[in-house]
């Protein structure tokens, strides 16, 4: 816990002038959002093993002859959950003697100090939304840790930017080609997306995902094509017209260009020990406090062929 610069700038000792935790400010940090527009799976596995049933045109005219066409077929797919942890240590008597000092206590153990209460409850459990939310569900790229290191933000699961890319590049997710996303285009863009669906998906309800940038680009483009008699921007919603899809933003997918659309049933998250993120193990050994908690989660598609998306296939190398 770095206090040095409280200790620079109000010193090393505590006096009481009347304050209290509400002068410890902190910056927004972003909730969780994709979780809650997925279906959501709860599961003892680490690896949650699904399949496919495919089937050919199996009507023909009729003969006295057996011609079965054997048109059934049933394929595997799998969505890994990952392991991710929180571990962290402070020494709470380096706040005692500063600004701070109305954060801890009298009490022997320092575990009990609502200094250890308040960075739990205020600091650490939001920051795990933000960072699985930015960092983990949308543009997630897997690293095996390098064992006795401290692991990097963001390599802890295969989050949907990269499944929807191998997905292209295997052939089992649709690939609709927009070319590139345009302030002054978007609307017609993503309406061009839309009819680039399957056309017996397109009765079914969906929400077209991207980021929070192009969802607000895509309103105003709206607005300022001016089909509509509108009041006020409020009139102007995210329904893409004569069909059953919406446009929604994600955070986890802000600062990229992807777009992507799946029925809700078909866009899981998987989670095991989901709990153990807001609760915590607390350890004290002699002055030393240690926060750690572990918990299982994975996100993807229940079936890759009823998952559209802009993203374009990887070139072949030399291509």
């Amino acid at each position: 816990m770095d206090i040095q610069e409280i200790i620079s700038a109000f010193g090393a000792y505590y006096e009481n002038s009347g304050q209290n935790q509400t002068r410890v400010k902190k910056m927004l940090t972003q909730g969780l959002v994709t979780p809650g527009l997925c279906m959501p799976v709860k599961t003892d596995d680490t690896v949650f093993k699904l399949a496919k049933l495919s089937l050919q045109h199996v009507v023909q005219p009729f003969q006295k002859g057996w011609t079965p066409r054997n048109a059934a077929a049933i394929t595997p797919n799998e969505i890994r959950l990952f392991h991710f942890k929180v571990d962290e240590d402070i020494w709470p008597d380096d706040a005692e003697a500063t600004w701070l000092g109305f954060l801890t206590s009298e009490s022997v153990t320092r575990k009990e100090w609502p200094l250890v209460r308040y960075l739990i409850e205020t600091g650490y459990v939001p920051q795990i939304n933000h960072d699985m939310e930015l960092f983990e569900y949308g543009k997630g790229v897997y690293v095996e840790p390098t064992q006795g290191e401290s692991g990097v933000t963001g390599s802890g699961m295969d989050g949907l930017i990269i499944q929807l890319q191998r997905g292209v590049d295997n052939e089992t997710i649709n690939s609709i080609p927009l070319g590139a996303l345009n302030k002054d285009t978007i609307y017609d863009q993503v309406e061009a997306f839309v009819d680039g669906i399957s056309q017996i998906y397109q009765g079914i309800p969906m929400s077209v995902f991207m980021s929070q940038t192009w969802r607000k680009l895509y309103l105003r483009n709206k607005r300022e094509n001016g089909y509509y008699f509108r009041t006020s921007d409020k009139d102007v919603d995210e329904s893409i017209d004569f069909t059953n899809q919406n446009v929604v933003e994600l955070p986890c997918l802000n600062g990229t260009d992807v777009i992507f659309a799946t029925p809700k049933e078909n866009l899981l998250h998987l989670t095991k020990k989901s709990s153990n993120k807001t609760k915590f193990s607390i350890e004290e050994s002699k002055r030393e406090v240690s926060f750690l908690c572990d918990w299982w989660e994975g996100m993807g598609f229940g079936m890759n062929a009823a998952v559209w998306t802009n993203v374009l296939a990887t070139p072949p190398i030399g291509g």
